[in-house]
This record gives C-alpha cells, structure tokens and sequence, in this order.
C-alpha cells in the first residue's frame, strides 16, 4: 500500500474517530440541554394552567418539573401558590423549600409569615427566623411587618406599634403601613386618635389592594364598640369587594345570627352552595356552625353533599371534626376505617388514634406512630401532628414529635426552645438536663445552657464530679454572674465543702445575691451551715424563682431546719 492510501486510510479513521466523539460528546452534552428544555417547557405549561385556573393541571406540570429539578425556584413557587389556594400544611414545606434554594432575607420572612399561620403559640418557628435575621434585616419594612404580626399574636401591642411605625418610617408610600398603625389605634383610649385612625381606615377602603382589608377592620371596630347596625352596613359593603375572603363572608353570617335576622337562613342556604362548588371553604363553614351550636346541621349538611363532593378533601375531614364534636369516637372509627387520604393520610391515622384513645383501646399508640411515619419529613404534616397532640394534650407524643423532628431537620432549632417550654411548665428536670445537654453541644460557647446542664446534672445527682468541672471552668471565667456562682457553690456543698461555697457567693455583691435562683441556694447552704436566722431571708427570696421539684425539696428542707 502506498504511503497516499495509507495517509488517506489515516485521515478516515480520523474522522471517524471525531465523528464518534462528538456524536458521544452530543449524547452527553445534549441530554442536559434537553433535560433544560423540557424543564423551562413544563414550568410555563404549569403556569398556564395556572392562569386558567386548572390547579389539577397545575400540579402535575409543576411536580413533574420538581421530578427533573428539586430545587427548581419557579415549580416550587407554584406549588406554594396551591398549597395555599388548597389550605394545605404542605405550604410550610414549599416556603422553607424556597427558602432553601434562595436564601433571601424575603423568601424567609415569607416562610415566617407562613409558619405564623399555621403554628400556636409562641410561634417558635417565626421567632427563631427572626432572630437569625435581626443583625442584617431590620432595614426591610417587611421584617417589621412580619414582627408587628408576631406581636400582635402574643398580645404584645406596644411592641406591634412600634414595628408598624419602623416598617412605615422605611416605606412612607406604602398604605399597608399607614392601614395596620390606624388597625392598631382603634382600640385607643385617646377618642381623638382613635376616630382620626377610624377615618384613615374609611379613606382606605376605596384602595383596591387594601379597601377589603380595610372594610374588615371598620366591621371589628364597630364589634368592639357593640354597633351592630354599623357594622352590618359595613359589611355589605365588604360582601360586593371583588376580594372579600371567606372568613369574611362567615362574619357576615355572624352578624346575622346574633341579630336572628331574617336573612340568615337564606344567606346560609346561599354559602352552603358556594361550598358546593367551592370544595375548599367547606371546612370553614362546617366549623363556623360547630361552634355556632349546630352540630346536627353541620352532619346533615355534610353527609348530604352530592357523592363527588363528599369524596374530596377538606369534606371527610370536615365530617370527621363533626362526629368529634359530638363526641360519637365509634363513628369516628367507622367513618375513617376504609378510607385513605392521600397526602392527609397522617392525619387520618391520628384522628383513629385519638379515637383509640378516648375508647381507651390499645391501639391507640400503634396508630400515633403510624401517623408520624406517614408524615415523613414533611413540616407541614409534622407541625399539623404537634397541634393535635397540643390540643388532645398528649404531653408525651408532642414531646417525642419535638425530639423527632429536631433529630431529622436540626436547623429547627424552634423545636429545642418548645420543648425547654414544655420541660419547664412541666417541672420535668430530667427533660431539661437532656435539652441543656443537646444545647452546651451544638454550641459549646452557650455559658448558659452549660450552666443549667451542670445544675441540672446536679439537682438529679447524675455525673456529679463533671458538673462540677463545668461550673468551676464557668465560674473562673464569669466570677461576678450569681446563677453561676450558685451552680458552683451548690457543687462544693455536694462535694462536703460548704463552707468554700458560702464563701463563694460571700464574694459577690449583696444585691446579687438577692436574685431569687441565688438567693435560694445561699439560704439552703446557710441552712446546711446551721446559719438559720441568716438563712430565712434568702429562703424567702428563693420562693420567688420558677423552681424546679428537686428546687423546692431543698427549699422546703431548708425550711424544716427553721
């Protein structure tokens, strides 16, 4: 062969070589670009579902994104969006999802907000989201709009007034502003200010973002102030805005029970047939006539829905709180027994559970644990859990939930501050010991949480010899703090070295040792010194402090010594 057959053989093989690369390198490098394509095509398919208002549709394109993409921003915004249209716990997992995948300071005042919805108080969710962003967010009026709320739900209105002022100082324009400052001042005793901020309220209510919202609060104005008829009228008012809510339409309906007006019947025949074809405000009105005393109503009504109806959520569940707001848990039991409810399937199983409970069978504990599995790692699902055993007061289960979620998701550190409120009302020392445990360990610097381990440690007699370790390293660091000082001085009286620990707490100031925990550690080792007419007064001051059991042992001890 000459040396042109073969240099052309070469170039053949060349080429083909480059051929089979980049056809390799097209498979490769196009799936992605395909996997992309499809991504952007579904996100607007989802979202032109949306504006036809087909959620069904919606869903599936937006789920069907998230399948390609978790963290796409877009399908997880849409599923927010139905989640909230759908009053879903799942809107707590999309706002943290977006949270996740855009850390912005807006997208987690969001999920506070949210949280601050569907969580009790103290809403630790909110609270932890905004302490983490106090140091960097404070200059967002929306931070200060999320705090006021806060404030407002723990009844803390000073604190409300005084966000709401901030969020208007930073956004002068913005009418939301002015709205929720003239909200708050409606209730004041300052009859000037209180009728200059009812006559802000009534300019507002031609705003086409806020009149709805404004024409709500003039109807609670007029509540408070027991003008029925005044509030009625403005009400009718807020029935014709394009943005009346269904809890609006439910004050309304209030209002015309407790006047017994004519018209009550018919516009409660007239919201039962928007429930029809409004799926989602069943659940709302069910309850509205629960706690209006119409129980029986609420059952028939709900168990003559048309059969599609009745076979859509929120309607079993709607059905479900009826048979237990009659306190009839064999009906509950039959009703729920062959059914499945999909994403609510945790709650179904809770609800057979309590049922279990109140019949006092032993399934009950069985069916908790199913309902937790079937929760997974949902927030939504898990939070809706901690409410029902809240409110069931199943102290033990919403204690174990705490720690279960906490050991799944530790960035909800929210759950470590519930559970020191519940060891705390609960007096449990043992729970506390466990949590300022967890608490020293994730952050080894907290002088606190590793103080009350070692007192904790202590008051239990567990690893004497290590909390002593801790409160004398505390101690030399932090000489002049009186509740440290009282952890090391109670560690040297266990050690049998009373009189180094009164000397201890003999060298700080005298109206440290006034503070109720101190006081009533330096009377109890008073008292163990047989110093008892010394002892008296700061046993005194001791019964001030929020003690723990083993606290008012000593105390009471202490006292007998007397």
């Amino acid at each position: 062969m000459d040396d042109i057959a073969k240099g052309r053989i070469k170039l053949a093989l060349v080429a083909l070589a480059l051929v089979l690369l980049i056809g390799g390198a097209g498979i490769w490098w196009g799936r992605p670009a395909y996997r992309h394509w499809k991504e952007r095509r579904l996100v607007a398919q989802a979202q032109s579902y949306l504006a036809k208002n087909d959620y069904a549709n919606a869903s599936l394109s937006a789920r069907e994104v998230l399948s390609l993409n978790p963290w796409n921003l877009v399908a997880c915004q849409l599923m927010a969006g139905l989640a909230e249209k759908a009053g879903s716990p799942a809107l707590l997992d999309w706002r943290r999802r977006i949270a996740e995948v855009s850390p912005t300071p807006e997208n987690r005042l969001s999920l506070a907000a949210t949280a601050l919805r569907l969580q009790r108080p103290p809403y630790s969710l909110t609270t932890q989201i905004l302490d983490d962003l106090r140091s960097g967010a404070t200059n967002l009026p929306t931070f200060h709009l999320v705090s006021a709320d806060l404030a407002l739900q723990l009844k803390e209105l000073d604190a409300a007034q005084t966000h709401f002022q901030a969020a208007a100082r930073l956004d002068p324009t913005n009418e939301l502003y002015q709205l929720n400052l003239a909200a708050l001042r409606l209730s004041s005793t300052n009859a000037a200010l209180a009728a200059k901020s009812r006559a802000t309220l009534e300019s507002l209510r031609q705003s086409t973002n806020l009149g709805a919202v404004a024409l709500g609060w003039l109807v609670q104005d007029c509540l408070r102030r027991q003008d029925l008829a005044a509030a009625r009228a403005w009400s009718a008012q807020l029935l014709a805005h394009p943005r009346c809510t269904t809890q609006d339409r439910l004050q309304h309906l209030a209002l015309l029970w407790s006047g017994n007006g004519p018209e009550f019947t018919s516009y409660l025949e007239s919201l039962k047939q928007r429930a029809v074809t409004n799926v989602a405000e069943v659940l709302s009105l069910s309850a509205w006539l629960i706690q209006h005393d119409q129980i029986h109503e609420a059952l028939r009504w709900l168990t003559n829905l048309p059969p599609a109806v009745r076979a859509q959520q929120p309607v079993p569940l709607a059905t479900t709180e009826t048979y237990i707001a009659l306190k009839d848990w064999s009906a509950v039991q039959t009703f729920l027994a062959d059914q499945r409810w999909a994403e609510l399937e945790f709650m179904r199983l809770a609800l057979l559970s309590q049922a279990s409970v109140q019949k006092k069978e032993i399934a009950a504990p069985t069916l908790w644990r199913s309902a937790v599995r079937e929760a997974g790692e949902r927030l939504g699902a898990l939070d809706v859990l901690l409410n029902l055993a809240d409110t069931w007061q199943r102290t033990r289960d919403k204690e174990d939930l705490l720690w279960h979620i906490y050991e799944r998701q530790p960035g909800e550190r929210w759950t470590l501050r519930e559970l020191g409120r519940l060891y705390q009302a609960q007096g449990n020392t043992r729970g506390l010991n466990k949590l300022f445990g967890t608490l020293a360990e994730l952050n080894p610097k907290d002088f606190v949480a590793r103080n009350n381990l070692a007192a904790t440690s202590l008051l239990l007699n567990l690893q004497v010899q290590k909390a002593l370790d801790i409160a004398k390293e505390l101690h030399t660091r932090r000489p002049d703090d009186a509740i440290i000082a009282s952890t090391y001085a109670y560690a040297l009286h266990l050690r049998g070295r009373t009189a180094e620990a009164l000397q201890t707490l003999q060298k700080l100031k005298p109206e440290a040792l006034e503070n109720p925990t101190a006081a009533l550690y330096y009377g109890v080792l008073l008292s163990a010194a047989n110093q008892t007419q010394e002892a008296d007064k700061y046993l005194a001051l001791g019964q001030g402090a929020a003690l723990l059991p083993e606290e008012k042992a000593l105390l009471a001890t202490a006292r007998r010594k007397q």
